[in-house]
């Protein structure tokens, strides 16, 4: 885990669900989002495969589309939300399937979550968790439940904060508590929202493990924009035209 810097009083002394809302609030935009996704997958037994994606965010109206570059064998397939539904398109198909937001993005163990608005004070109840220390370095911890009827990766998650309340570590568990997916962030860029003035944070890279198949991928967010969008880039015309 990153080194923290100390924590002021006041992140010291919030709730757990004020500081689900700060942490959504610092990660969150008022401009619309053009980035790309550079995905390492990792399996146990030592293949890997390179994803590559556009995605593209309108926080605002909650539109979210991304669009599916490497391998070539997907390219041009990709995820749209529309309203409350997500959708996965396959280009070689032509076709669209209704999926959820639990679902893995391009058949690897990241979810749609990993790359959409943050929502954690939408989804989740918080509770203090205590504190661990990790080399001298002491991380508050907060166990997560989900909010009845929300849909979710992960209905347990348990998240270490750093003094800045910043999330450096987050595991995600099943009802049971089993241990589903262990996500480290390596790194944060810090961008400027040219709507609201105002300094944001965005995941840079994040390393996820995934605990019963031993699969591990690492996600780099690179080539982030903050301008404007057409508002054609969310709709499943615009999604289809990329192979044209």
């Amino acid at each position: 885990m990153p080194a923290p810097a100390a924590p002021g009083p006041a992140v010291a002394a919030a709730a757990p669900n004020e500081l689900l809302r700060l942490i959504d609030k610092k990660m969150s935009l008022a401009s619309d989002y053009k980035g790309v996704v550079r995905i390492r997958e990792i399996r146990k037994d030592g293949t890997e495969r390179a994803i590559e994606m556009n995605v593209y965010r309108r926080d605002s109206t909650q539109n979210f589309l991304m669009l599916i570059t490497q391998p070539r064998n997907m390219a041009g397939g990709g995820y749209l939300r529309i309203g409350g539904n997500l959708w996965e398109y396959s280009a070689s198909t032509g076709q669209w399937v209704r999926t959820t937001r639990r679902a893995n993005i391009v058949g690897t163990i990241a979810c749609e979550g990993d790359f959409d608005r943050p929502r954690l004070s939408e989804d989740y109840d918080a509770k203090a968790d205590g504190e661990e220390t990790v080399r001298g370095t002491v991380f508050r911890k907060l166990l997560l439940t989900a909010k009845e009827g929300a849909e979710v990766s992960f209905p347990l998650l348990r998240l270490w904060l750093d003094g800045d309340n910043n999330i450096v570590k987050r595991v995600g568990y099943a009802p049971s508590g089993r241990t589903l997916r262990t996500d480290v962030v390596r790194g944060y860029q810090r961008l400027k929202d040219p709507v609201s003035g105002e300094s944001v944070l965005h995941y840079r890279e994040v390393l996820e493990l995934e605990e019963e198949e031993g699969t591990q991928i690492i996600v780099r967010y690179e080539d982030v924009q903050l301008a404007p969008l057409d508002a054609n880039i969310f709709t499943k015309t615009w999604l289809e035209g990329r192979m044209r």
